[in-house]
């Protein structure tokens, strides 16, 4: 007797990534892998990919320290040495203005790594090492130089932080590297320039808005809590930077803290450093010390001269004062619930009541005992509760007591990398927008020493409680407000994309609106980037050195970039004319990693569908200005479907899917048998056509997004037939290699529905 498939409807997704229980026993929305996809408003969505903010950058203008030309007009100089600039700087191309009597020397548009001064002088530039010839004509011996130039540093993002201005809903994005502070007006320059701050690559900045200076200026605080050889606490109006450290008692001043947040009227520091000199300090973990009501400031700066001498003084009464909590934890974060003020210690969390008595105004509370935070970035800040990132998992606190939120991904937090200060590297941030929550994390695999900077994304749906990871790379998170509206017709393809239409967008004609925040992340290299805007990432690494060797495999330089063996990128702005720019630019390779600096690259090789083809160019110095867009893939894993309660193998015959539509676009739909997650059924050799051997047509892998017949519809059904039966059978979406490097890389993946058509396949599951 024959017995017809029936549908399994799989819609109004809600259940996203689970990893609590074995993947037979989870709901049929439940996905054991969700990687670079997620589940939003009852649909699984592809993660979309970066839109280029910019690069933090500095500018120098009119600087004249290249000294004169020498005898016979002839001038070779480093710009990287005479500038003392970082050992990873990067002169920005197209940006060298160099000036000799009357005669300037620019580079051409492209530019291509040479100089002209519109004559006969000719010159060459180096943007990786910033070594300069000239040779100028006629010839001006003894002439002085003078030049302008903006290079890139190259340091890792350590915070981007809200400064408020006068205007309502409108603040200044200020970014941190371990270096510089700076601010983003026609792309990245420096933020007062002429301070510098010294703190290692963990040292992130905390910052907050408390209080007005001298004409009604408001006031951003900053600190990054950089120990003993590191920075003071700061200020600024937006002119000049301040260093801070008030009197506490007549000997000591506060010399440094974990973080500063104003409450009930008072500015607050927590976790102090506290001595008469910072080299001299005690560091106070547990300390949560405050200044008394109104005006902070207890000396006169250039921009602030109304103070309160008393303000920080804990011996003067009804100034300042302090609170140790009793435990022997760190204190590691702090944010508001309500009217309240919860802290994270490492194992512990508590929360800060304000008892209305001048003398002692503050009084310490214990929440929970055993759940806490380690990481001080991690909190994010909900409406009726503080969530953060501790040694047991993700927790959450609303003042009165503190739970783990991550219940579906119980042992995730134990694949997080501890090591080289992993747990001050968690970044979070909330996404009002998309309604989502996010957390940066270096990841740490069982077989794997794990990576320095952060390389992972969790997402937190907290519409419906469903998670997500994400393949990113990203050291801070922050907001920044465009003070012009994104435009269908404004839309710029990324650099390397072969798709060129703005008509593929996704956006609405009028998307991510003036001055509405928007999610931006910072990385290792100093890249900023707006986060999940566009179909396909833009530039997020720089090329520091390509070593051709023929006919050995090409080798890419690119400091802690990140990559893991088998991701997919591509390549790009390499000045035409130079070495590599012909056989690099616009391609699209995988990646074998070599060492946290470099890899191989490979090409796409259509025989063995891998990217197996090496790489192959002749030696030639490499003159900087490279870039590299990551490729993203994705995977949709489900849960393995069965008829175990009806001890009943199961048999699929089809999927019907619901997509968007797109203009070119595919998927791959992989399916596995039983416990083998490794070799799909649907795919050579599994499928291979003994009369042909060539893959079998009709039961394939490759999934469409487009229609055949265009009937005007923005959603498309498909159908993929791919009979298999077995004990447990699981459906895996992704992109193939061959896709990787193609188009479809390139086009959204949103998929509204599935239906699986199966059957009983008789009592076999001793075969299994």
């Amino acid at each position: 007797m024959t017995i017809n498939y029936t549908p399994l409807k799989i819609t109004g997704m809600q259940t996203g990534l689970v990893q609590d229980r074995e993947e037979f026993l989870l709901p049929d929305d439940a996905y054991p892998v969700l990687e670079n996809a997620y589940v939003w408003r009852e649909r699984l969505k592809r993660k979309q990919g970066y839109q280029l903010l910019g690069r933090l950058r500095r500018i120098f203008t009119n600087e004249a320290g290249l000294g004169n030309t020498t005898a016979g007009g002839t001038k070779n100089v480093n710009l990287i040495s005479i500038f003392g600039l970082e050992g990873t700087a990067e002169i920005e191309a197209g940006s060298v203005v160099i000036r000799i009597g009357a005669q300037t020397f620019t580079e051409p548009n492209p530019p291509d790594g040479t100089l002209t001064n519109g004559g006969t002088g000719t010159g060459t530039i180096n943007y990786r090492t910033g070594a300069v010839t000239l040779q100028t004509a006629p010839v001006l011996g003894g002439t002085p130089t003078s030049l302008d130039f903006n290079y890139f540093p190259g340091l890792p993002v350590m915070g981007l932080r809200s400064r408020e201005l006068t205007n309502i809903n409108n603040e200044m994005l200020i970014a941190f590297d371990t270096v510089y502070a700076y601010r983003y007006l026609n792309g990245w320059q420096e933020f007062i320039s002429g301070t510098t701050w010294t703190g290692k690559d963990s040292d992130f900045f905390w910052s907050t808005n408390y209080w007005v200076g001298n004409g009604n200026q408001k006031i951003f605080w900053v600190t990054n809590f950089s120990d003993t050889t590191g920075d003071p606490i700061r200020y600024t109006n937006g002119n000049t930077w301040i260093d801070f450290a008030p009197l506490i008692d007549p000997t000591n001043r506060l010399q440094q803290c974990l973080a500063l947040l104003p409450f009930r009227g008072r500015l607050l520091a927590f976790n102090t450093l506290e001595g008469a000199t910072l080299g001299t300090y005690v560091n106070y973990r547990q300390r949560i010390r405050w200044a008394a009501i109104g005006n902070p400031f207890s000396d006169v700066s250039a921009i602030v001269t109304t103070v309160n001498a008393d303000a920080w003084r804990d011996d003067v009464r009804g100034n300042g004062g302090f609170l140790d909590i009793p435990t022997s934890e760190d204190i590691v974060s702090v944010g508001f619930v309500r009217d309240n003020l919860v802290i994270y210690c490492e194992r512990s969390t508590w929360q800060l009541r304000y008892t209305g008595r001048s003398i002692q105004p503050f009084q310490i509370e214990k929440v929970n005992s055993e759940l806490g935070a380690e990481s001080t970035f991690s909190a994010v800040q909900f409406d009726t509760s503080l969530v953060g990132i501790g040694d047991k998992g993700v927790v959450e606190c609303d003042s009165f007591k503190s739970t783990r939120v991550d219940i579906k991904i119980p042992d995730l937090i134990f694949q997080f990398n501890n090591d080289e200060n992993g747990p001050k590297r968690v970044h979070g941030i909330r996404d009002f927008a998309k309604r989502l929550a996010y957390w940066t994390y270096p990841y740490k695999p069982a077989d794997s020493s794990g990576a320095k900077y952060p390389n992972r994304r969790l997402v937190y749906n907290y519409e419906n409680d469903s998670w997500a990871i994400f393949t990113d790379s990203l050291t801070a998170l922050g907001t920044f407000q465009p003070q012009a509206s994104r435009k269908w017709n404004q839309y710029v393809s990324p650099a390397g994309s072969k798709i060129k239409s703005w008509q593929r967008q996704n956006y609405p004609w009028i998307d991510r609106p003036s001055g509405f925040p928007a999610i931006v992340g910072g990385n290792q290299q100093g890249f900023v980037e707006y986060l999940d805007t566009q179909t396909s990432n833009d530039e997020s690494l720089a090329i520091t050195n390509i070593a051709g060797n023929s006919p050995n495999v090409t080798v890419i330089t690119s400091p802690d970039h990140n990559l893991d063996t088998g991701q997919v990128i591509s390549i790009f702005s390499i000045p035409v004319g130079s070495p590599f720019a012909s056989s690099l630019n616009g391609g699209i390779f995988g990646v074998q990693k070599l060492t946290a600096d470099t890899f191989r690259i490979y090409t796409y090789d259509s025989a063995t569908e891998k990217f197996s083809e090496p790489q192959v160019d002749a030696s030639g110095t490499y003159i900087g200005a490279g870039r590299i867009a990551i490729r993203d893939n994705f995977s949709i894993k489900s849960k393995k479907f069965n008829f175990v309660d009806e001890g009943q193998s199961i048999q699929l015959g089809y999927v019907d899917i619901l997509l968007d539509k797109t203009t070119d676009g595919a998927i791959t739909l992989h399916v596995y048998v039983d416990y083998n997650d490794n070799t799909p059924t649907n795919t050579l050799p599994e499928n291979e056509d003994p009369a042909s051997n060539l893959p079998d047509t009709f039961f394939n892998s490759v999934v469409p997004t487009t229609e055949i017949v265009d009937k005007g519809s923005s959603k498309v059904w498909q159908r993929v037939f791919c009979a298999t039966r077995g004990a447990f059978l699981t459906l895996e979406w992704t992109l193939s290699n061959a896709q990787l490097a193609g188009n479809e890389q390139e086009c959204d993946v949103q998929i509204d529905a599935q239906i699986l058509w199966v059957r009983r396949a008789g009592n076999q599951l001793l075969s299994f």
